[in-house]
């Protein structure tokens, strides 16, 4: 009798997370896909900074405009920096270059990871809302 119970008490207890029978209720989705565009919405903008001065920035002028990263991460010789307002996170990947490295590529996601694009607004509102060094 115990063996038919367990099998049963299972299918149960499996048929209940499905969410069948009963509940009607509204269902939150969530994607990753980045298919659904971002929002950009900041109390302090800035100006937006263009792709083409974020890619003529060294490690310099990156800390002197956008002050201290929230993320750091190095990855063999490229070096990954994550700066945040309260409208985007901004990533920027600095590459080797002459003797340092400078920003070759930009990425920007709004607070629900969809991508911002261009990157401007965001870089503009990080710019305007920079952390101490």
């Amino acid at each position: 009798m115990r063996t038919f119970f367990l099998p049963l008490s299972l299918i149960a207890a499996l048929g209940a997370c499905t969410g069948g029978g009963g509940d009607t209720g509204p269902r939150t989705t969530y994607t990753l896909s980045g298919v659904e565009p971002g929002v950009f919405s900041s109390s302090s903008a800035g100006n937006p900074i263009g792709l083409d001065r974020l890619k003529s920035m060294d490690e310099r002028a990156v800390a002197s405009t956008f002050g201290r990263p929230v993320f750091t991460r190095d990855d063999g010789p490229v070096r990954v920096l994550r700066f945040r307002s309260d409208a985007c996170d901004l990533d920027l990947f600095l590459y080797p270059a002459g003797g340092g490295r400078q920003v070759r590529h930009a990425e920007a996601r709004d607070p629900q990871l969809r991508t911002l694009s261009p990157v401007d607004r965001c870089a503009g509102s990080v710019a305007a809302q920079r952390r101490s060094a």
